[in-house]
């Protein structure tokens, strides 16, 4: 993506160059305890993605799911202890308790299998924990940043080790992508989400603008009842859809910082146009603001996160409904669809795993916990979207119109490289997007501010 910023860090980057400075900066973070944080959501509950079911039938994965890297023979004797798995979970209460209930039934079907399920209080701690010896895992369920410095740690193992093409390829492409590196994908997605939506107030919108024309024409429709959109003005990930939609993103393929780019003042600009004084779409509101006026009648439209479809359930103050995000109406070569940001919860195998029977207790167990019936049971208990093609296409999600429009948007949205930390380019972003808004800074001139902002923390932090 071509920038307008002459920088040294500009280089032609591989994976291999990422992955060796990783391993650097991992080391001192974990000192720090600072880096594995989850990306700062808006200031809202925003839990990361989360999601499960009960499994039933007998999971294809136990035996014709390894592959010829690890293929072993099931042990004749079915009933003895064969293999024991230490299970690593960071879930809330409640998610916790379920998959708990879910692992009970997974061992009454393979006795054979025990399986410890423990918990992390944070990323930090737990890989404080493996830095130090002091934690073993077979299986970790892990939110990007902690996959990203267990992956830079060379502590996991690729999937393709235990599962054949034709089990992966099961999986919606988008949902596997924030776990690729190196040509491996290390890690099964269990949910994904966090992804951006529009809402709607319905007594004053019958039918939501399907594009930038549409949300411009708002004001005039609602003579004044009430503004056109709400959004979180400040924080970049409400900029990120527009990034993607004019063609930018924000990193390239190798994972170096790519927001001095064209797309990016191109996506400044409609989003500053949508917030000017004297353009009735869009105040300049705090999430908090957005949210609450909302819920008093007094915005049409709004931008949140998927996590609202759970916050706004519980209201009865206004009839709301939710549709994804409007296309760019210009045309063009480099136009497409807003992608959001995406994020996603990952079961993670340890690279020590070499014990014939405990690959088939993995793959067993993998193969229960991700089958579309329990994700889809995660759903209707929690309403977090699966990442089985079979599961987003079932009934459930087609036929309700607030889980439909959630997995169209998801399917578009966009996860982060694995490795790159996406904290610390979005910290990049705030203080000019800040002033931007404020208008001392020209979208151009914002641009540069954030890529020379991500070039001297990337510094700053040894990548």
């Amino acid at each position: 993506m071509a920038s307008g910023f002459d920088s040294p860090f500009k280089l032609d980057y591989t994976a291999a160059m990422l992955k060796l400075k990783l391993l650097l900066v991992v080391a001192l973070l974990i000192v720090a305890l600072t880096a594995c944080e989850a990306p700062t959501p808006p200031p809202s509950p925003t839990p990361w993605p989360t999601a499960t079911l009960e499994a039933t039938g007998t999971p294809a994965a136990a035996v014709e799911v390894a592959t010829a890297s690890r293929r072993v023979e099931p042990s004749p004797t079915p009933t003895a202890i064969l293999a024991t798995l230490s299970v690593w979970e960071n879930l809330p209460p409640a998610q916790a308790e379920q998959l708990a209930q879910d692992i009970e039934q997974f061992q009454a079907q393979f006795p054979q299998y025990q399986v410890e399920l423990r918990h992390y209080n944070s990323p930090e701690e737990f890989l404080k924990g493996v830095s130090g010896q002091t934690v073993d895992f077979d299986i970790v369920l892990a939110a990007p940043p902690l996959l990203g410095s267990l992956w830079a740690m060379e502590r996991l193992a690729p999937l393709a080790d235990f599962f054949p093409p034709s089990f992966l390829g099961a999986f919606e492409a988008v949902t596997l992508a924030g776990a690729e590196q190196e040509g491996q994908l290390w890690g099964l997605p269990d949910t994904t989400g966090f992804h951006l939506l529009l809402f709607y107030n319905r007594d004053l919108v019958d039918n939501p603008p399907g594009d930038t024309e549409g949300l411009a024409r708002l004001p005039e429709a609602l003579a004044g009842q009430a503004a056109g959109l709400g959004l979180n003005s400040y924080d970049p990930i409400w900029l990120l859809p527009w990034l993607s939609a004019y063609g930018g993103w924000l990193t390239d393929e190798a994972g170096a910082p790519t927001l001095d780019s064209e797309a990016m003042v191109a996506a400044l600009t409609l989003y500053l146009d949508w917030q000017q004084p004297q353009t009735p779409l869009a105040p300049v509101t705090t999430y908090h603001e957005m949210q609450a006026n909302f819920l008093n009648g007094n915005l049409a439209t709004i931008i949140d996160g998927e996590w609202a479809i759970r916050e706004l359930a519980g209201t009865n103050r206004l009839s709301w409904s939710v549709a994804p995000l409007p296309r760019l109406s210009q045309s063009g070569e480099s136009a497409q669809p807003p992608a959001p940001l995406l994020l996603g919860r990952y079961w993670a195998i340890s690279a020590d795993v070499v014990s014939g029977d405990q690959v088939l207790a993995i793959t067993a167990f993998l193969d229960s916990m991700t089958r579309s019936e329990r994700q889809l049971a995660w759903t209707t208990q929690f309403g977090l979207l699966p990442t089985r093609r079979e599961a987003l296409d079932a009934p459930l999600i087609i036929s309700d119109p607030i889980l439909r429009a959630s997995m169209l948007q998801m399917k578009a949205g966009r996860p982060v490289l694995l490795g790159v930390n996406v904290n610390l380019l979005l910290d990049a972003m705030r203080a000019p997007l800040r002033e931007a808004l404020a208008g001392t800074l020209t979208p151009a001139e914002a641009a540069a501010a954030m890529q020379a902002n991500a070039e001297a923390l990337l510094l700053n932090s040894g990548q």
